[in-house]
C-alpha cells in the first residue's frame, strides 16, 4: 500500500502543467499561443493607412501581425468572426509588405509567395505596381491575404 501511494504521487508530480498565455491589454490570447488585437473602426473618420496601422501597433508594444501558417490564420479568422457580422467582414492590414520587389514580413523575414494563405492570383508582382502591402480579406467564407496599394481602410491586426 505504501508503494502504490508513492507511485501515484510521482505520476501526478510528473504531469506537465499548461499555463495560460498572459497578454497585456489590449491584446488577447488566441489558442494560448499568440497575443493579438484587431482594431476595426465603424466610422469612416477612423480609416488607417498601412503605415499608420503599423505605428499604432508599435505604440501598443507590438507590430502588425505575421500570418505564415494555417493554425494562426484559423485562430485569427475565428477571432474576427466573433466581432459583429458587419465588422467581421471588413478588410484588415497585416504585417506583409513589398517595398523593393521582395515580399517581407515586418520582422524582415521573407514571405512565401507560394503559401495557400494568399488568395488566388496573389500576390501581385510589385515591380509594376509600386509599393504594396498585405490585407486580410474575407472571400467565399474564408479569409485570404491579398496585395494592395496603400489606401485607407477601417481595420488592422496587431500582435506582440
Amino acid at each position: 500500500m505504501h508503494m502504490t501511494a508513492l507511485t501515484v504521487a510521482l505520476v501526478v508530480a510528473a504531469l506537465p502543467t499548461i499555463q495560460a498565455l498572459s497578454c497585456s491589454a489590449p491584446f488577447k490570447a488566441l489558442a494560448n499561443k499568440w497575443c493579438v488585437v484587431a482594431i476595426i473602426n465603424r466610422s469612416n473618420s477612423s480609416l488607417h493607412s498601412w503605415d499608420s496601422a503599423r505605428s499604432d501597433c508599435q505604440n501598443h508594444g507590438g507590430d502588425l501581425i505575421i500570418l505564415e501558417d494555417h493554425d494562426k490564420m484559423r485562430a485569427v479568422s475565428n477571432y474576427l468572426d466573433s466581432f459583429a457580422e458587419r465588422l467581421s467582414t471588413y478588410p484588415c492590414w497585416v504585417g506583409g509588405n513589398n517595398f523593393s520587389g521582395v515580399w517581407k514580413w515586418v520582422d524582415g523575414r521573407p514571405m512565401s509567395q507560394l503559401s495557400h494563405l494568399w488568395a488566388p492570383e496573389e500576390p501581385v508582382n510589385s515591380s509594376t505596381q509600386g509599393t504594396l502591402y498585405t490585407l486580410l480579406v474575407r472571400m467565399r467564407k474564408r479569409r485570404y491575404m491579398v496585395s494592395a496599394s496603400d489606401y485607407t481602410i477601417p481595420g488592422y491586426i496587431c500582435e506582440t
